[in-house]
């Protein structure tokens, strides 16, 4: 049984397809996990994610070329079509219907069964599917033991119950588990991957590190749930993932589809410079994401018992969070990104720079969609509404690709990446606006901006006047832009800034 700290929890009945938080309390009365300890560990987790794929890239780019980069980062991207088919929207399904469920040990047992069992007959088919894909293609066919290789991912997809963690709680366990398999992989990395050659082997490490870290998932699940076979119901979850595959497949298309149609309309080593800035900025986003994250099983279950003041205030008090630590990231990206990409992988990734400037844009847009967009209307049983945003972001992207690429080459695909992420962002906000309230006052938005104005005339300082070495120059920029930011806002007494300071001393 999972431990829920300071609150007990209330036992839920299934009622016409809607679960009903009924006044009696759990017997098996447990302590709710602490979302500032959820926020760290998902903060770990998810900058291993994203953080590991940029030091594979720092050291492939000095070891590989940039159009075998290109080869292997596009094969990925086309397998990774086939894994969010294959998922069948369960990852964002599972998370909620396990948390709807907490404290119920029975009905999390049997819910966990079915999605599994679903799970299961999907990854087989589509990897059927893939694998007639890459023998009828002649350009997939000509380098077919690396589209083996990376399709795995497909099969591996059949372990992957991070849900069932993330709907738990189990935070920490999801953390610990990716930092072992993450820091194995960079040890395979610098062991076997010494040149060219060995390109089919860099494209194995990623897969192994993954499929290894699902392995791991099913071998501790016992710890947390059984499979239980009696009276499945696989049926009723039929119509809430329809409508999630579609809406992930349309979420994978405006974020994979640059990287395809580079593929197929510029060349392959545009895909890598743009591959390569897309890594960095998804750290950025991944940073900020790790605060909404955390937030969908609470507030899933403050919507469900009708806790809407605390429900509204969670989302307030998380997106100035998200405004207070974005909006520093932009301004920053865009005075280094060109030096950062050129210490991290060299002088041929000066492009990467300036694709950089554009995404970095995303981090604070996306956050922002995915918080008062998607998980809103996740918890609030409106996943059906979701395909509306991201099959518009979609069709703009891949109209926008097809117009950009051809007029202003690999910084066109990021303009497009753009423009669709705002598209999502409205779309989802005008929707899910209507089952929550904001409450933000405007001088917390004053102080922010006027901390920001304060760094970024010091970073143009910087960057205008003082002629140093590239290391110096980074260092001094993003070391003085961050104190100057977050003493600013410390002065002006920022809540975020204040809570944080006091939390961190009460600790000491």
């Amino acid at each position: 049984m999972i431990k829920l700290k300071d609150e007990e929890i209330v036992d839920e009945k299934l009622n016409n397809d809607e679960s009903i938080v009924s006044d009696s309390l759990n017997e098996n009365v447990t302590q709710k996990k602490s979302l500032a300890k959820n926020s760290i560990f998902m903060l770990v987790y998810n900058v291993l994610n994203v953080l590991v794929p940029l030091i594979f890239g720092i050291y492939v780019a000095r070891v590989l070329s940039e159009k075998i980069i290109g080869e292997v980062t596009y094969a990925q991207n086309i397998a990774q079509y086939f894994v969010i088919l294959a998922f069948l929207g369960i990852p964002t399904y599972g998370l909620r219907e396990i948390s709807k469920h907490f404290g119920n040990k029975e009905k999390i047992n049997k819910t966990f069964t079915e999605l599994f069992i679903i799970n299961f007959i999907s990854s087989v088919i589509f990897s059927i599917i893939y694998l007639g894909l890459i023998l009828i293609v002649p350009s997939y066919r000509s380098h077919l033991t690396l589209y083996l290789i990376t399709g795995s991912l497909i099969v591996f997809n059949i372990l992957d119950i991070t849900w069932l963690y993330e709907g738990l709680e189990e935070f920490g366990f999801i953390s610990l588990r990716n930092l072992v398999f993450k820091l194995l992989s960079i040890v395979c990395l610098v062991l076997f991957v010494r040149d060219e050659d060995d390109y089919l082997i860099f494209a194995a490490i990623h897969v192994g590190c993954l499929g290894f870290n699902y392995l791991t998932n099913i071998l501790f699940h016992r710890r947390y749930v059984r499979f239980d076979f009696k009276n499945l119901n696989l049926k009723q979850h039929l119509k809430p993932i329809i409508f999630l595959v579609v809406v992930n497949l349309a979420i994978e298309i405006y974020t994979l589809v640059d990287i395809t149609m580079l593929g197929i309309f510029d060349t392959k080593e545009s895909v890598t410079f743009y591959s390569y800035a897309s890594k960095t900025q998804k750290i950025l986003i991944q940073i900020i994401s790790t605060f909404t994250i955390v937030l969908v099983p609470r507030i899933s279950l403050m919507y469900k018992q009708k806790k809407f003041e605390e429900f509204n205030k969670l989302l307030s008090n998380t997106l100035l969070l998200i405004i207070t630590l974005s909006l520093p990231m932009v301004v920053g990206i865009i005075f280094v990104s060109k030096d950062l990409m050129i210490l991290l992988y060299g002088d041929s990734y000066y492009k990467s720079g300036e694709i950089l400037m554009v995404l970095s844009l995303l981090a604070i847009i996306s956050p922002i969609g995915y918080l008062l967009g998607s998980r809103v209307m996740l918890v609030t049983n409106n996943e059906k509404f979701m395909v509306i945003p991201v099959a518009s972001g979609a069709i703009i992207n891949v109209v926008l690709n097809l117009i950009l690429i051809n007029t202003v080459g690999v910084i066109g695909a990021a303009i497009a990446s753009v423009i669709s992420e705002i598209v999502v962002c409205v779309v989802y906000i005008s929707l899910s606006h209507k089952y929550y309230k904001i409450n933000i006052r405007i001088k917390e938005f004053i102080k922010i901006l006027f901390a920001l104005l304060l760094m970024a005339l010091y970073c143009f300082v910087i960057y205008t006047y003082l002629d140093i070495n590239i290391y110096l120059k980074l260092a001094t920029v993003i070391g003085g832009a961050i104190g100057i930011y977050f003493v600013s806002l410390f002065i002006l007494r920022e809540s975020i800034v204040i809570d944080g300071f006091n939390k961190v001393m009460k600790k000491i």
